[in-house]
């Protein structure tokens, strides 16, 4: 398998980085797909062998970028209110190049129709569903990676802060067992035709469960705090993300305030052949780096 050409889209996100760096551990050739020129020196730096340079929205740039490949792993961008379609176009590019495999990366619990991000996945899974390609979806839950963010106001403050519920549990996964996952299944090919894999972390815990074991592997204390939406709202926006993002993550993290995000990890077991990453190796794995 290590002669396949596989095109990753979102390649420069934090995903798409990841994934690179899993395949290219495989001995797998990817091929970046990039908006802009300028991302190509650190693409290629995390593994890829070249890089394609285009847009979701273009039609043209994806039966380039697809021209020649094998598979494609699709990683759309975060919360986008064009999903679908952009999903259609890299579905009509695949099938007009003869793709033979389509990884699709959703979202664990796509049924969640009030939150948009995860009824747009469904939406989307439905569309590759039907498109007559060999697929595979990988629905992943909230990541483990979270914590980086806010790492210095929990080492500096003690608080681990997160815009919802101190007590609701999430089956919070480790970003680099998901990568690794992709790459199993592009490696395996047909053996993962057809197929939908939820892929969740082997521990349900709550913030208050996450702040505890924060305190054991520190050495200080770690108390857990839930940020407000007008907190959130106000940080997002600070940031630059624009209203339409910054008010589906408000939506998305009331909704996972009264619900949480709980999951199962037998499936991500099974692909790796090994128990996923644990919450507390994590967090001694980015003792470590940080």
């Amino acid at each position: 398998m290590a002669e396949q050409t596989v095109l990753i889209t979102g390649a420069n996100g934090r995903t798409g980085r990841q994934v690179i760096r899993a395949l290219a551990a495989a001995g797998v050739r990817t091929r970046a797909f990039i908006r802009r020129a300028e991302q190509q020196s650190s693409l290629l730096a995390e593994g890829a062998a070249e890089c394609a340079v285009g847009d979701l929205a273009d039609a043209s740039s994806l039966h380039a970028a697809l021209a020649g490949c094998d598979a494609v792993v699709h990683i759309g961008p975060p919360m986008h209110p064009l999903e679908v379609e952009f999903v259609t176009n890299v579905i009509d590019a695949a099938r007009a190049n003869r793709v033979g495999h389509f990884i699709y990366y959703s979202v664990m619990h796509p049924l969640r129709r009030e939150v948009r991000h995860h009824r747009l996945k469904l939406d989307a899974e439905e569309q590759l569903v039907e498109s007559g390609l060999a697929f595979t979806i990988v629905q992943p839950c909230r990541y483990m990676q979270h914590l980086e963010p806010i790492w210095k106001t929990v080492t500096e403050q003690g608080v681990h802060r997160m815009p919802f519920s101190t007590a609701q549990g999430f089956s919070v996964v480790d970003l680099a067992d998901l990568a690794e996952a992709v790459a199993i299944i592009v490696t395996q090919g047909s053996r993962h035709h057809f197929a939908t894999y939820e892929l969740a972390g082997p521990q349900v815990l709550s913030q208050e469960d996450m702040a505890k074991t924060l305190s054991e592997t520190l050495g200080r204390a770690v108390r857990a705090e839930a940020v407000s939406m007008d907190a959130l709202r106000a940080a997002a926006s600070a940031k630059g993300l624009d209203n339409d993002r910054v008010e589906q993550m408000v939506v998305m993290n009331g909704h996972y305030d009264r619900h949480g995000f709980p999951g199962n990890s037998n499936v991500l077991s099974w692909l790796l052949g090994r128990a996923p990453t644990t919450y507390t190796d994590y967090v001694r794995r980015l003792a470590m780096q940080l």
